[in-house]
C-alpha cells in the first residue's frame, strides 16, 4: 500500500511514501516559479497530473491521501470539505494535553474532490501544518525515540510551532506555539528580510548578510522582546530568559507615523494593541512589517534602512541573528529538560534552515544527535503530511544515520532535451548527438577514470561545471546532484560562480564540498552533522588563506562532506582535483540562473551554458561533458 501527500501553500508539491521509499514533486521546479502555491498559474492542471504520476509510480494501491491544511484561498483544486474545515474549524486552537493530540489529523469527505475521483477506496485526511513538519523530521530520521520540534514563521494562522514526542511508530504532540505569545523567530526574521531584500522568502539572504554586520548591544534587548515578550518569559521561566527591564524601559518602535512604546505589562510593543485582534492581524503585524525606526533605552533612535548595502541593515541582521540564537537555544534546551529521556532532537520548519543556530544546538551537549531533513521547509510538507497518516507499512524502514540519502535525492531524475521524452532516461549516444547539433563540443567516454580525470582537469584549470547526477535533491540545497562546481584553490573562484555566473549578491555564501575522511584537516565544528549543508562549521585558522574562497565572511562554512557509499564519483572527483591543486575541496552552489528554481531539465542546463560564463555541463551517469 502507499500514501500520497499534497501541500497547496507556498513551496507547494506532492509526495509519495511506501515501503520501498519516497518520491517528492516540488511544484516550483516543475512550473519554473519560485515558491509557487496552489493559486499560481497552471497549478490546477499540474496537481492532477502529479497525483496520477504518483499513483502510477506506487508499487501497490494508494489507500490514503493527506492534505496539509495551510493553503492559499485562491487555490482552485482543494476539496470543498477542506476549505470548510480550515475556514471554520481548523484554526486548531487547542494548545496542550489531549486536546492537541486530537487536533492534528482529521478525516474529511472525499466524494466532493475531483482530483480524487480516479482513486478507489481512499481516505482523505487533513493534517495540521506543524504536525506535518514534525512527522517529516521524525519518520525520516532513523530514530526510534526522539524529541521532535517544528518551528517556522506561521503555519495554520497564528501557530508558529509544535513539540512532539516520537516513540517507535507513534508521534504524539505535547506543545504548541503561537505568534500571539511567541516565539516569533521565523516571523520577525521574515519581516526584516522583506524590509531589506524585498521578500519574506529572502530569509536565506538575510542569514548570509548577518556575517557582514555587528551585534548592537542596545538593540539586542529590543529585538529579543519582539521575538518573545516579557509576559511569556515570565510565564515560562524554564524556557525563556527574563530580560533586564532597565534595558527596555523607554524603548519604542515606530511604524509609519506611530510610536509604540514598550509596555511593561505585556512586555512587548505591539502586543497590548493586538490583544483583541484576529490571529491574521497578529501574523501580519509581526511578519509583514518591520519597524521604520527603533528607540533604545539610552534615548538613541535608529532609522531602519532598506538595503543590504546600508550599515544599519547589516548590523540589524547581525543583532537579530544573535537574538534568535540566544532565545532559540534556551528554548530548545528548556524543552529537552522537560522531556529528559529523549536524547535525539528531530527538527523541521523554516527556522531549521538557520545553519548557525543549528550548530549551536548540535554543540550544546544536550543531544546525541540533531537530525534535520533536507526538505525541512515547506517543500517537505507534502511528504510530512503523507507520513503523518500513513500506515507504518507505508513508511520506509527506519534506518541508521546513513539512511539520509533516500530522502535527500527523492526528487525526479534529470529530464531530457525533448518535451516528448516522457521522463525516460535518454541514451548517452542520443544525448551526445543532440548536444552536438546545438553547437556544443561533446566529450564522451566509457572509461570512468578517464571521465573523472577530464572533469578534474577542467576544475583545476579554473573552469566551472554543472554536475547533474541522479535523482534531484529535495529542499533548497544543491547536494551534488544539481550543482555548479568550481575548485576552491584559486583566487576569484567564489566571485566567478556566485556573482558572474549566477548574478547573486556579494554577501551570499557559497558552500564547500569535501571528502568526509579529510574534513577535519580543514574544518572544525559539528563534522558528524555535515551531510546536507544544514549546519555551520568553522574553517581552521591555519587553513583560512587556503580556503579563502570557500569560507564565509565570518570564517564559517556550510559544509557538505561526501562519502564513497553515497557519492562515489563526486568523492573521487574531489581527490582528483586535490591531486592537481593540493586542495580536495570544491565550491558548490545550486545549478540555476539568478532568481530561478534549481534546474531539472537538460535544456535549462544548456541555456545556462550558452547564456552565462558557465564552462561545461557534466552528466556523470553518461560519462559525458558538453562545453
Amino acid at each position: 500500500m502507499a500514501t500520497i501527500g499534497m501541500h497547496f501553500g507556498h513551496d507547494a508539491g506532492a509526495a509519495l511514501t511506501e515501503e520501498g521509499g519516497y518520491h517528492v514533486i516540488e511544484a516550483e521546479r516543475r512550473l519554473g516559479l519560485r515558491h509557487v502555491c496552489g493559486g499560481n498559474g497552471d497549478f490546477s492542471r499540474a496537481a492532477g497530473e502529479w497525483l496520477a504520476e504518483l499513483r502510477a509510480r506506487a508499487a501497490g494501491p494508494v489507500t490514503r491521501i493527506a492534505v496539509a491544511d495551510w493553503y492559499t484561498p485562491r487555490c482552485e483544486v482543494l476539496p470543498p470539505a477542506l476549505v470548510e474545515l480550515v475556514n471554520e474549524d481548523a484554526r486548531w486552537t487547542a494548545t496542550g494535553g489531549t486536546g492537541l493530540a486530537d487536533a492534528v489529523t482529521r478525516v474529511i469527505k472525499t466524494l466532493d474532490w475531483p482530483l480524487a475521483e480516479e482513486f478507489d477506496d481512499v481516505t482523505l485526511t487533513a493534517v495540521r501544518h506543524h504536525y506535518a513538519h514534525a512527522a517529516l523530521a521524525y519518520y525520516t530520521s532513523g530514530a526510534r525515540q526522539a524529541l521532535v520540534l517544528a518551528l517556522d514563521g506561521t503555519g495554520n494562522y497564528a501557530e508558529c510551532g509544535m513539540v512532539c514526542l516520537g516513540d517507535g511508530d507513534q508521534l504524539t504532540p505535547v506543545m504548541s506555539f503561537t505568534n500571539r505569545t511567541g516565539p516569533r523567530f521565523g516571523l520577525v526574521y521574515e519581516a526584516l528580510a522583506r524590509r531589506i531584500h524585498g521578500s519574506q522568502f529572502d530569509t536565506g539572504k538575510l542569514l548570509g548578510l548577518t556575517a557582514t554586520g555587528d551585534t548592537d548591544p542596545s538593540l539586542l534587548p529590543v529585538l529579543r522582546a519582539m521575538l518573545v515578550p516579557q509576559s511569556t518569559r515570565r510565564a515560562s521561566r524554564d524556557l525563556y530568559e527574563r530580560l533586564d527591564e532597565d534595558l527596555l524601559t523607554g524603548t519604542a518602535l515606530r511604524y509609519a507615523d506611530t510610536w509604540w512604546e514598550y509596555d511593561p505589562v505585556s512586555g512587548g510593543y505591539l502586543d497590548a494593541g493586538l490583544a483583541d485582534s484576529s490571529d491574521d492581524d497578529v501574523v501580519h503585524s509581526f511578519g509583514s512589517v518591520f519597524p521604520d525606526e527603533i528607540r533604545t533605552a539610552d534615548g538613541r533612535t535608529t532609522p531602519v534602512g532598506t538595503s543590504p548595502d546600508e550599515r544599519v541593515c547589516r548590523d540589524l541582521a547581525a543583532t537579530l541573528q544573535t537574538a534568535v540564537e540566544r532565545d532559540l537555544t534556551r528554548l530548545v534546551i528548556g524543552i529537552s529538560r522537560r522531556f529528559p529521556s529523549y536524547a535525539t532532537l528531530c527538527y523541521a520548519g523554516g527556522c531549521a534552515l538557520n545553519i548557525t543556530a543549528n550548530s549551536l544546538l548540535a554543540e550544546s551537549g544536550q543531544f546525541t544527535r540533531v537530525s534535520i531533513p533536507t526538505c525541512c521547509d515547506d517543500s517537505g510538507i507534502a511528504l510530512g503530511a503523507a507520513l503523518a497518516v500513513a500506515d507504518p507499512s507505508d513508511r520506509p524502514a527506519l534506518l541508521s544515520r546513513s539512511g539520509w540519502a533516500p530522502l535527500a535525492y527523492a526528487g525526479p531524475p534529470l529530464q531530457g532535451l525533448d518535451e516528448a521524452d516522457g521522463g525516460r532516461r535518454p541514451r548517452a549516444d542520443d544525448l551526445a548527438r543532440r548536444l552536438t547539433e546545438l553547437g556544443l563540443a561533446v566529450r564522451r567516454t566509457d572509461d570512468e577514470e578517464e571521465f573523472l580525470e577530464s572533469v578534474a582537469e577542467l576544475l583545476a584549470g579554473r573552469r566551472c561545471v554543472a554536475w547533474l547526477e541522479g535523482g534531484m535533491e529535495t529542499g533548497p540545497r544543491a547536494l551534488g546532484h544539481r550543482s555548479l562546481l568550481v575548485s576552491a584553490h584559486w583566487s576569484g573562484a567564489r566571485r566567478y560562480v556566485s556573482q558572474t555566473i549566477k548574478q547573486r549578491e556579494w554577501f551570499r555564501p557559497v558552500a564547500p564540498i569535501c571528502p568526509e575522511e579529510v574534513a577535519d584537516q580543514y574544518f572544525t565544528g559539528p563534522l558528524d552533522h555535515t551531510e546536507a549543508m544544514l549546519f555551520a562549521v568553522r574553517v581552521r585558522p591555519d587553513r583560512a588563506r587556503q580556503l579563502a574562497e570557500a569560507r564565509h565572511i565570518d570564517g564559517t562554512a556550510r559544509l557538505q562532506t561526501v562519502r564513497p557509499v553515497e557519492h562515489p564519483l563526486l568523492h573521487r572527483l574531489c581527490h582528483a582535483v586535490g591531486a592537481r591543486t593540493e586542495l580536495p575541496v570544491l565550491i558548490n552552489t545550486s545549478a540555476n540562473g539568478g532568481g530561478r528554481p534549481i534546474l531539472n531539465r537538460l535544456d535549462e542546463a544548456v541555456e545556462l551554458l550558452l547564456e552565462t560564463e558557465l564552462d561545461a555541463v557534466v552528466l556523470p551517469e553518461h560519462r559525458l561533458i558538453a562545453e
